[in-house]
């Protein structure tokens, strides 16, 4: 073994060109696809940092407008009385909670939590104690565990930390923990401060939004757990129509709600790299069969002198892990050398949202797996060689006519990678052009709103929201603003205009028409606090009616906009102009329409439009509102002035989350999936085209080559250059077409596994395909054409000389 690789070492090194480029396109393979896995095993593979996280379930209320909305506190706590399926349940809700510090007062992210929460999740912190049970009742003081980021940040990694006392909500909170580093949970985002529930209404249905999280019993599977909550639900239901009628229940793994929107772009990613593996396999081992044809003679005088075909496979072997081996160290390198790069490609607001890649590096996992594509990469190298080897008769090197015997056989081997390389090159092309296609089309989405020139800012305030304060510090903020050099218009909102909607943060309430006859809760819809000026900010178009103006306040009757897919919906046919709906909770304020304005994206950009009411700020006063402001200038120059104006009208006033809208859309989970999507794709496109063409390339230039002879007895015999053209071309023509064929034919075939990663485009989109045949006509062309041209100057009588 030593002796072969000493041997092989030299060979290598008598054909340099041959060994890197070898080297290289396998290091790449190895970098591409180990790169996509390690982003793979930090979201699908690592198991989550709970006990036993495969018996964890979430748990939602299904409404008739989605599936995964909140449940109030009363259903809560009948399903955690009432169930047969779980060891325990409990519930959790984002927050952003105003944290008193000794220079202002700050706001943080958060999470509300029942008392067992961690028990279920089976964590324990890492310093101090967990909740204890009673610590989520109204009378009980409040306690607050620390996350380890925060406790490292903001305490310095302090361990006296445990049984101090910090303000939360103006109340003061004692520190009875921290947790373990490594622990997140991606539905409350990046919390940094958990504390207990204290809801005060233990018996109320409505409007509270509370998350369940349970733990299944020994034996029982999700679907058990789903039928046993959808009856409990359903006899909710019965009991309590009025808020209940169109209440079920959801229950989904963990693992799925944590990172089920962005499985099915890692899997597809995965599989492209995988293509592109293929692609570079056979480019590599077309390569190697080339290189094992020029030694034909070689091989033959070895045979010739008693070598074995084991003992020559042998030697092939070693030539293709040594390769092999050096492509996966250079490719480990260039991974080690990415993977920090990758990650600081993700925006940090979603990377918030992603906590699991927040400890994405280099590991063994990724080590394994390289290996793994190392030995089979390894593997196929000996492989075409020694089938080769296998399937001709040594003996025939030694003949002057074996090699063109031999050559008919490699070109029918190569043209048959040819034929994969293409096929693979024409599925990853569609892919990568539908991908694009759709982001497109995404990012040129309708959203019922000009986005550009909108600059957004989240203000919070530490007065009560029912305060009367509050209008009158909402309408400073608002002409202050206003006054701003180049400031165009303000408006206001109790969400931010294109909220993501990854966080939960829908408030849907139930709608009915008044005059109408009331079967259960009626229309659900997203409540919308709005100001006077906000449509005409945003310019979104009044199809009816007016917009909302300064005399609709407390001392008028309550009025409210429509969208229009609420009109559709709720008012077919006929005019909601002066209809008047109430929401089910807050029957003592029913609603006027006055106006219809179009669709607003509100939610996700890859999301179908919900219906909306919008009601005014003046008649629902609010101290947690978001500012829009449109300007003449770049909006990104105002976020700055925007915070000043605030902090000079009240340096109690918290001013954050400040954003441009433009920035809100290109930096949304929506977005950036669907773009590093056709990104990542698109580089596999490209590379595999490369590597096809170089291929197809290589493919006829032997080809041209061992029929040199041949070629120059016919251009003797009197054929021109044109029929020589048409010869090779011909060839390279019918590799081309059977490639474009097969690639057709493997898109469809993987047509609906990437049919959820689309949006606004047919997997069967006609322009992308037509787009795809002819860049692959053209790079074969071009690949074809050197060859071809060479063997149209071929000189008959230096041909048959050198013969």
């Amino acid at each position: 073994m030593r002796q072969d690789l000493r041997f092989a070492v030299r060979q290598l090194r008598k054909s340099p060109n041959f060994t890197l480029t070898a080297i290289v396109v396998f290091a790449l393979v190895i970098a591409g696809s180990t790169a996509i896995y390690a982003f793979v095993d930090a979201t699908l593979v690592k198991p989550l940092p709970y006990r036993d996280p495969s018996r964890l379930v979430d748990l939602f209320e299904r409404i008739p407008v989605g599936d995964r909305f909140h449940l109030s506190y009363g259903d809560y706590l009948d399903w955690k009385r009432l169930n047969h399926v779980f060891s325990s349940l409990d519930a959790y809700r984002p927050e952003r909670l105003t944290l008193k510090t000794p220079s202002s007062p700050e706001e943080v992210s958060a999470a509300r939590v029942s008392d067992g929460f961690f028990r279920t999740l089976g964590v324990t912190p890492l310093l101090g104690r967990n909740f204890r049970s009673g610590e989520d009742l109204p009378n009980a003081p409040q306690t607050v565990i620390l996350s380890y980021e925060t406790w490292q940040k903001r305490f310095a990694a302090n361990r006296e930390v445990i049984g101090q006392t910090i303000t939360l909500e103006g109340v003061p909170s004692l520190i009875i923990g921290v947790l373990p580093s490594g622990f997140h949970f991606a539905p409350v985002a990046a919390a940094g401060l958990w504390t207990t529930l204290h809801w005060q209404l233990p018996n109320t249905r409505d409007g509270a939004p509370f998350y369940g999280v349970a733990r299944l019993k020994e034996g029982v599977s999700v679907a058990t757990a789903y039928a046993d909550l959808s009856s409990i639900a359903h006899q909710i239901a019965i009991d309590y129509p009025h808020t209940n009628r169109d209440r079920t229940a959801t229950v989904i793994p963990l693992t799925d709600a944590i990172v089920g929107d962005v499985r099915p772009t890692l899997v597809a990613l995965l599989m492209g790299a995988f293509l592109l593996s293929l692609i570079g396999f056979v480019d590599v081992s077309s390569l190697l069969l080339v290189r094992a044809e020029s030694r034909r003679r070689e091989i033959a005088v070895r045979g010739a002198l008693g070598a074995t075909r084991t003992r020559l496979v042998r030697q092939f072997a070693v030539e293709g892990f040594l390769l092999a081996g050096a492509g996966c160290i250079l490719g480990l390198t260039l991974t080690f050398c990415s993977l920090n790069v990758l990650i600081r490609q993700v925006p940090p607001t979603l990377l918030e949202k992603m906590p699991y890649l927040q400890g994405l590096h280099f590991n063994p996992h990724l080590l394994f797996f390289a290996l793994i594509v190392s030995v089979a990469g390894g593997t196929l190298f000996t492989l075409g060689p020694a089938m080769q080897l296998f399937l001709s008769d040594i003996q025939e090197g030694l003949m002057e006519g074996g090699r063109t015997a031999a050559g008919r056989t490699w070109r029918r081997a190569g043209a048959s990678l040819v034929v994969i390389e293409l096929a693979v090159t024409v599925m990853l092309l569609v892919s990568a052009g539908l991908l694009a296609k759709s982001f497109y089309r995404l990012l040129h989405e309708e959203i019922g709103i000009s986005a550009d020139h909108l600059a957004v800012l989240h203000i919070l305030g530490q007065y009560d929201w029912a305060d009367p304060h509050s209008i009158a510090v909402e309408k400073q903020i608002r002409n202050a603003m206003a006054a701003l050099p180049g400031v165009i218009s303000v408006g206001e909102s109790e969400q931010p205009v294109l909220e993501s909607g990854e966080g939960y943060t829908h408030t849907f309430a139930h709608f009915r028409v008044i005059g109408r006859t009331y079967l259960g809760e009626g229309d659900e819809a997203d409540d919308h606090g709005v100001s006077v000026g906000y449509f005409e900010t945003l310019r979104a178009r009044l199809l009816h009616g007016r917009y909302f103006s300064e005399e609709d306040d407390a001392s008028k009757p309550a009025v409210a906009l429509i969208n229009s897919t609420m009109a559709r919906q709720v008012f077919p046919n006929e005019d909601p102009l002066g209809k008047t709906i109430v929401n089910e909770f807050d029957k003592e304020h029913p609603l006027k329409v006055v106006g219809v304005v179009d669709d607003i994206k509100d939610g996700p950009l890859d999301t179908e439009r919900t219906p909306a009411v919008y009601m005014p700020m003046n008649q629902n006063p609010t101290n947690d509102f978001y500012v829009t402001v449109r300007t003449s200038q770049p909006p990104e120059t105002m976020l700055h002035s925007m915070v000043n104006v605030v902090h000079q009208i009240d340096s109690g006033l918290i001013a954050d989350d400040e954003d441009t809208v433009t920035g809100r859309i290109n930096n949304s989970q929506s977005a950036y999936l669907h773009r590093s999507a056709a990104w990542i794709v698109g580089a596999f496109a490209g590379l595999a085209l490369l590597l096809g063409t170089l291929g197809l390339y290589g493919v006829i230039s032997y080809s041209v080559g061992q029929r040199t002879r041949e070629i120059g007895v016919r251009m003797a015999l009197g054929a021109q250059r044109p029929a020589v053209y048409q010869l090779i071309l011909k060839e390279a023509c019918w590799l081309t077409v059977l490639g474009i064929g097969g690639g057709i034919l493997g898109s469809a075939a993987t047509a609906s596994l990437g049919r959820s990663m689309l949006f606004g485009v047919s997997p069967w989109d006609r322009g992308t395909m037509l787009t795809v045949v002819c860049v692959l006509v053209a790079a074969t062309l071009l690949a074809s054409y050197l060859p071809a041209r060479r063997a149209a100057s071929i000189n008959p009588t230096e041909a048959l000389r050198a013969e």
